[in-house]
């Protein structure tokens, strides 16, 4: 896959060097070029000194054959600029940009265009793992708007139905594993003690989930 990286920071030479080691071609492009010291040296694809919206730049790094685009420099103007670039004037199939500003995120979230923020989503890590003793989180998605999370049916909660840990739009079970035999349960089956459950909620519904699961 050929995958453009717009910004050699910390997050972009992280991302460079983690693609490039799974050997897919990757470009990477930094107005500075003291910045791809950050890189490798296993790295093995290019490395453009430029401006990352600069639609001849942009072609040099051949986006026209680009599978993915991440915008990962230090301003959320500049990758903005970049993401749309991208995204309507070259049509690349996958874009993705870092955008600190929370409240820009979800504007252009709703524009079609996938956000990372940092600072949201180590937030909303960082919260789970501290106020939350029963539920375990695996992962998160967006920006930390919705986890992934884990639970072992204590002994009080014997008996109690899948149905009542669902939440509607905001908390499902999805997986139930007994006895190493994992399957999607019905909502009107019984919980028994030891039963380990995958849950998927919204951030806001997870006190909620452990205050249920307390009592």
């Amino acid at each position: 896959m050929r995958v453009i990286i717009v910004g050699c920071g910390r997050v972009g030479s992280h991302l460079a060097n983690a693609l490039s080691a799974e050997r897919h071609d990757v470009v990477v492009i930094d107005r500075r070029p003291a910045s791809f010291g950050r890189l490798s040296r296993e790295f093995s694809g290019r490395m453009l000194t430029g401006i990352g919206f600069d639609r001849d730049i942009l072609q040099k790094a051949d986006i026209e054959g680009a599978e993915a685009l991440a915008a990962t420099t230090d301003s959320d103007n500049v990758n903005i600029v970049v993401a749309v670039t991208a995204k309507e004037t070259f049509h690349v199939p996958h874009v993705v940009a870092r955008i600190y500003n929370a409240q820009t995120a979800d504007i252009y979230r709703r524009e079609g265009i996938p956000t990372v923020t940092p600072t949201l989503w180590g937030a909303n890590t960082m919260r789970a793992m501290i106020s939350q003793a029963t539920l375990g989180t695996i992962t998160t998605f967006g920006s930390g708007e919705v986890q992934a999370l884990n639970v072992q049916i204590p002994r009080h909660l014997a008996g109690r139905r899948v149905e009542e840990l669902n939440m509607a739009g905001e908390a499902r079970v999805t997986i139930l594993i007994r006895r190493g035999a994992a399957l999607i349960p019905p909502s009107d089956m019984r919980l028994e003690e030891g039963d380990l459950l995958y849950l998927v909620a919204t951030a806001s519904a997870v006190p909620r989930l452990e205050k249920l699961l307390a009592h």
